[in-house]
């Protein structure tokens, strides 16, 4: 069986008793406010209030007087969720995304911890090559009660383990990653279709009438949405839609910059290049210009995510724009929720597109 690699990210600031008196709680301020407002990171408040070493006086003078005047407590639902739990979650994720560098994964993981930690709890990562995910179950990791939920991050369309879950009644919730057939699982995700949309409905309007994309891998509802939506909307624009200017990228830069090299093997090329990922967008850039293909003067690019890369390239990413710490931050407040026995109001949550324009689409020439 292959090693699974496992880290616990303390982020659970259950306060010492009688350590801290505070006034009346706001209830706008959380523990991302706290660090904000004290200009330090999430986990250093979780350290002040759990009075862990490693936190220098002024630092930890900086987040108290922040937490004074925030009124800041916990929220109050997370009373009840200690009672009778581990105060543990665990987070399923793939190993292929390089999930410690990746700046999309790291988003996600801050806004699960910024809840996380209003909640008193602390996170369990699981990250799982391709390998492992196919050959174990993932009620394997729960163990003997030791984690209260499970996050699972860019599940396969077709992941059976998932729906092991569902059957056995542990609280889970889905994100970046449905379940072909099971849209009634618990889910946090994009709408994947309204931001090919806006992306396509931007090229046209800029002259564009031959359109290419390279997109992610089809084993994820992700790359299937947006390939489908890319389809639909060609078609909506009575656009030609031609396999030789379509391949799979991977969702990685490198994947990008080869995709694209596919691309242009073909007899006539494109003059615009939709990228399901930033990353892959930027390794198309590359390729574009090692083939003497200025962007966007010959080929404009449109990339997916708004990393915060996406503005210092160059040239600077027109993108599709999606808040990967916002979808961390509503799939922890689904998961506490369902722990707590509140009901759902809604089962899945798409949050919303739009398109940043920079620079690296213009009129056609």
């Amino acid at each position: 069986m292959p090693l699974q690699c496992l880290l616990i990210l303390d982020v659970s600031p259950v306060a010492q008793k009688n350590e801290l008196k505070v006034g009346a709680q706001s209830d706008m301020a959380t523990i991302k406010d706290v660090a904000k407002k004290a200009g330090v990171t999430i986990g250093t408040v979780s350290r002040v209030l759990n009075n862990k070493p490693w936190v220098s006086d002024e630092c930890r003078k900086k987040v108290l007087s922040s937490i004074k005047e925030l009124h800041y407590k916990p929220q109050a639902h997370a009373r009840r969720l200690r009672q009778k739990h581990s105060q543990i979650c665990g987070v399923i994720a793939p190993h292929h995304t390089s999930v410690f560098h990746s700046p999309f994964f790291t988003a996600i993981m801050e806004g699960l911890e910024a809840v996380a930690a209003e909640n008193h709890y602390r996170l369990l990562l699981h990250p799982l090559t391709e390998t492992a995910r196919a050959q174990i179950s993932y009620r394997t990791l729960l163990g003997d009660g030791s984690v209260d939920g499970m996050f699972v991050l860019n599940a396969w369309s077709t992941d059976v383990s998932v729906r092991e879950l569902a059957e056995a009644n542990v609280p889970f919730v889905l994100i970046n990653g449905k379940i072909t057939g099971h849209e009634d699982l618990p889910y946090v995700g994009f709408d994947n279709r309204g931001g090919v949309k806006i992306a396509i409905d931007h090229l046209v309007k800029l002259g564009h009438e031959r359109i290419g994309i390279i997109n992610g891998r089809m084993t994820t509802t992700n790359a299937l949405e947006r390939f489908q939506a890319f389809q639909e909307n060609l078609s909506e624009h009575r656009l030609e839609f031609v396999n030789e200017w379509v391949a799979d990228g991977d969702f990685e830069e490198e994947g990008g910059y080869k995709a694209a090299q596919k691309i242009l093997q073909a007899v006539r090329r494109p003059s615009a290049i939709l990228c399901a990922s930033d990353l892959m967008a930027m390794g198309a850039i590359r390729a574009l210009k090692e083939s003497g293909l200025s962007v966007p003067e010959k080929v404009s690019v449109v990339g997916f995510d708004n990393m915060e890369e996406a503005a210092y390239h160059e040239p600077a990413l027109t993108t599709v724009a999606f808040s990967p710490y916002e979808m961390g931050r509503l799939a922890a407040q689904k998961i506490f929720g369902i722990i707590a026995g509140e009901k759902l109001e809604s089962r899945a949550t798409m949050l919303q597109a739009k398109l940043i324009e920079r620079e690296s689409t213009a009129k056609v020439q």
